[in-house]
């Protein structure tokens, strides 16, 4: 298959996978605020802290390509330059101290700046294709979502079955 294609391709499907995962997030988000309103108090569930990314563990070689992208889209972003978009700048400088590749890989792509030079277009969205795959079938196993998706005439045994499993 023809190189341009591919990335074509995975890049779309990327686009695709990225905007679903918006959706479900906030579908997901709605769906947690009506499971612990319904089930306040009535459940015994441990619910872990999220664990901060140590942005100090990322790959030399993952900062060397993020810096070298950002150079050559700072160069067409700037606000003082013709091309220029002080809102893109701001969005790129928080991606880059933020380690975001996707918003940069975006970025670029938007503003048409060649980067395949710095980075492995097709391996970088592969990987990202799969993870978001991964939190996609992740909302779907939650017991938030299961209970959020069943149809109204189960819903009541299974939010008994879940308080008879989990309850105090």
């Amino acid at each position: 298959m023809n190189q341009k294609i591919l990335l074509r391709k995975l890049k779309a499907e990327y686009d695709y996978l990225k905007a679903e995962y918006e959706y479900q997030n906030e579908l997901f988000k709605k769906a947690m605020k009506q499971f612990d309103k319904k089930f306040a108090g009535k459940l015994n569930l441990d619910t872990p802290k999220a664990k901060k990314a140590n942005k100090s563990k990322k790959s030399e070689k993952r900062t060397k390509s993020l810096d070298k992208v950002y150079k050559k889209l700072a160069k067409k972003i700037h606000p003082d330059k013709k091309t220029g978009n002080t809102k893109d700048f701001k969005k790129l400088k928080e991606s880059v101290d933020d380690y975001d590749m996707d918003s940069v890989v975006d970025l670029a792509h938007e503003y048409d700046v060649d980067i395949s030079v710095d980075v492995d277009e097709e391996e970088f969205l592969t990987t990202n294709i799969k993870k978001l795959k991964g939190k996609l079938e992740y909302f779907n196993k939650t017991l938030i979502m299961q209970w959020y998706n069943i149809p109204d005439k189960e819903r009541l045994n299974f939010e008994n079955v879940i308080i008879t499993t989990l309850g105090k």
